[in-house]
């Protein structure tokens, strides 16, 4: 089973619109993928989504988090790496999927679209893993 790990934009996209990225998260509920994360991309997800530009109340966010971590996978990163120096926040996502032993990072990040891969590790957008991926 192919495993992901879902940048924080990602998750946050999935969690307002119905588009690609929400489709990825479907994806992972019918077992069809495996859903790879850190404590530190919730924490920065349940960030993100409280902020008041979303509108979503605590409960809403508590919601999001919850069903993000029904579906996943938690890791505890043990390698620690410094590989983008121009957006050094960008390391959770490596260090999880590197934990996770992921196949694919799905991201919206520039810095993070630019490696293009890491370690064996393909950093796509959702709409590129769909092309790469029939599921």
């Amino acid at each position: 089973m192919l495993k992901l790990t879902l940048d924080t934009n990602v998750l946050v996209s999935a969690t307002i619109i119905e588009g690609k990225q929400y489709e990825i998260l479907k994806l992972v509920k019918l077992g069809k993928v495996k859903l790879v994360i850190s404590a530190e991309i919730i924490e920065e997800f349940k960030e993100v989504i409280s902020r008041e530009k979303f509108g979503f109340s605590e409960e809403q966010v508590d919601e999001a988090v919850r069903e993000i971590l029904d579906i996943a996978e938690i890791v505890i990163p043990q390698v620690k790496i410094d590989a983008i120096k121009e957006d050094p926040d960008d390391k959770i996502v490596l260090e999880c999927a590197l934990e996770g032993e992921v196949d694919y990072i799905i991201s919206g990040d520039e810095h993070l679209l630019g490696l293009g891969s890491y370690q064996n590790i393909k950093i796509v957008n959702a709409s590129k893993f769909f092309e790469l991926e029939r599921l």
